[in-house]
Order: C-alpha cells, then structure tokens, then sequence
C-alpha cells in the first residue's frame, strides 16, 4: 500500500499521461466532456493527487 506522503504527491499531466499509458491529448479530450478526474489548477498548470486518481480510476473498473 502507498504511503499517505506518496498518495498526497502531485502529477503533471505527463505523469498522468505515463501513469495511464494514455496520450495527453485525450486527456485534454476527455477534460473537456466532463468524463475525466477532476484536476488542480495552479497558475497555468494541472495537477492531480495522485490518490485522488487512484480512486477516480477504481470507479471506471470494466464490470465484466
């Protein structure tokens, strides 16, 4: 289990990107419909708690 200093850690959206195997520009995509973890703006940047992510992917887990 991650420690709470570990699940407080901010990503970019290059971590969230590697984190998730996914490009950046879908999660721009995705950001822009609603149908992606909520971010954290500071200054011109985004973030995400990693925990929060952690959390916001476990509820996108594929029923069957």
């Amino acid at each position: 289990m991650a420690s709470t200093d570990e699940l407080d850690r901010l990503l970019s959206i290059d971590d969230v990107s590697e984190m998730l195997q996914i490009p950046v520009q879908s999660i721009y995509k995705q950001r822009a419909v609603g149908r992606f973890c909520p971010a954290y703006r500071i200054g011109r940047h985004l973030r995400w708690r990693r925990g929060e992510l952690l959390n916001w992917l476990e509820t996108r887990k594929d029923p069957v």
